[in-house]
């Protein structure tokens, strides 16, 4: 472990600035966050979900999912986090309980250890992630600090080499600080590339998709001795005009979310709170959850719109737009909020920075292009993913509201739909197969949970034949009523009105 004692400045105070500075901190640097919200420190969990200001992070109040692949770099890179955690409510779902729901039989593997999903609110996680890191005494945390650009040297390098930063204290007058290396962990609202481009370099290359989705998200809590009514990791579904998900969280708590079209005005009655309850409890796999002796609401409904999976590349061509700046978290990568990889994608590329930087401490270029080359490989295909499916869901919806099938993939003439056979597979083989075959669960929750890469799952061919056998027999099983049909759940929200 390398002890060059590097100045590093992390603009961004939230869960992505949080474990890159630990990450980086970890290894001999000095690093100094700036957080641009002032937000002190809740005294605790539930004091800082009813009532801590996160302006520059709207989405802490909205569902979240802690994946498996972050779950494990918390177990074995800070294990004391993990510990405050459960201590706090935080809960550990494997994949062995769930398995065995389902296959009491099952025979497991060493590797299904690795999958399990920390059920905990994203405030929650936040509160003691920040805790954690102030306890260490590593990282040094300044809130209110708004960086309004940065200090690049002067000339015509090409590309610019970045310095510190320039940033405003509470209202009071620009000052600037210097660092070796500025990390941008911003968020979704970042404005680097306006920084960027004020330095001389060029702006950076997005590539966005939009998620096709507004969403609503409530909390509830669990009543005393109730359990929850679906111990899965994973709950949600898709109907086609809709989709639902339900998040356990910490302390007895869970949220549900509940996702449509942006241009379908009518659903957006599912924004306020008469509305989500009514569409709560048409939704058979919802309304297990929010019945008035199962549970009770504890938060109002939040909404959140102007959605895109989004891969911005600071690197092109093979060369770093430039030095001595880099991104992590939303500011490089994020995607449709709904598949709950946000967070995991951060922790992900955070510690990917901080073993490039132990590796090029003294080469800002080959730092850039070894982060660059770990979040083309390990964040990068999920992005590429969601923005497909993201297209095909917008396709199936517009379908749907048009009166079609989606999922018809014969035609009159005897032709297939390739788009509309690869969804029937999917609803109607790969759905009820996680019920009938263990491996298909696994290698499912395995992707799901991030230790796979998308394309894994059908890969393999013989569980891509298990799943094409389970389609085959898609005629022999009822069907599944996931929920109303979109006109009768106009209705409902009207009547709700």
């Amino acid at each position: 472990m390398t002890e060059t004692g590097k100045r590093i400045v992390v603009v961004g105070g939230s869960v992505a600035g949080l474990v890159g500075a630990l990450a980086l901190a970890r290894s001999g640097q000095r690093v100094v966050i700036l957080e641009k919200d002032p937000t002190p420190l809740p005294a605790t969990p539930d004091e800082a979900f009813d009532a801590w200001e996160r302006r520059g992070a709207p989405q802490v109040r909205h569902s979240h999912a802690f994946l498996a692949r972050m779950y494990n770099l918390i177990r074995d890179r800070e294990p004391e986090l993990l510990r405050r955690l459960l201590a706090l409510g935080a809960e550990e779902i494997t994949f062995r309980a769930q398995a065995l729901r389902y296959f009491p039989d099952a025979t497991f593997e060493p590797r299904d250890d690795e999958a399990v999903l920390l059920a905990c609110r994203r405030v929650t996680l936040e509160w003691a992630l920040r805790q954690h890191v102030l306890a260490t005494g590593l990282v040094e945390f300044r809130d209110g600090v708004e960086v309004t650009g940065f200090v690049a040297d002067d000339g015509n390098g090409t590309p610019p080499r970045v310095r510190g930063v320039r940033m405003r204290v509470r209202g009071s007058d620009e000052t600037s600080l210097a660092a070796d290396l500025v990390v941008d962990a911003s968020g979704r609202r970042t404005r680097l590339g306006d920084w960027l481009v004020a330095i001389g370099a060029p702006l950076p290359r997005v590539v966005k998709q939009a998620c096709g989705i507004f969403y609503s998200s409530r909390f509830y809590r669990l009543l005393p001795g109730v359990d929850r009514p679906n111990p899965d990791s994973v709950i949600g579904a898709d109907l086609g005009y809709m989709k639902c998900g339900i998040f356990p969280g910490d302390s007895g708590t869970f949220s549900v979310t509940l996702a449509a079209a942006p241009d379908d005005d009518p659903l957006r009655e599912v924004l306020n709170g008469p509305g989500f309850e009514a569409a709560a409890r048409a939704l058979p796999m919802v309304a297990e959850w929010v019945r008035p002796e199962v549970s009770t609401p504890i938060s109002d409904v939040q909404g959140m719109a102007s959605l895109n999976d989004v891969r911005r590349h600071l690197v092109e061509n093979g060369e770093p737009i430039a030095l001595g700046i880099v991104a992590i978290g939303d500011s490089l990568a994020h995607a449709n909020p709904i598949t709950g990889r946000g967070c995991t994608l951060a922790w992900i590329a955070a510690y990917a920075l901080a073993e490039a930087f132990e590796r090029h401490p003294d080469d800002p270029r080959a730092l850039a292009l070894d982060l660059e080359a770990a979040v083309e490989r390990e964040c990068a295909p999920w992005v590429r993913a969601q923005i497909a499916q993201d297209r095909d869901a917008v396709l199936v919806n517009q379908a749907v509201r048009r009166g079609e099938d989606p999922y018809r993939f014969e035609g009159a003439d005897g032709s297939v739909d390739p788009a509309a056979f690869a969804r029937s597979v999917l609803r109607d083989g790969l759905v009820p197969a996680l019920r009938e075959d263990l491996d298909v669960l696994r290698a499912f929750l395995r992707v799901v949970h991030m230790l796979d890469a998308p394309e894994d799952l059908l890969s393999r061919p013989d569980l891509a034949a298990r799943v094409l056998a389970s389609h085959a027999r898609r005629h022999e099983r009822a069907a599944v009523v996931l929920g109303p049909s979109r006109a009768e759940m106009l209705e409902i929200l009207a009547r709700a009105a």
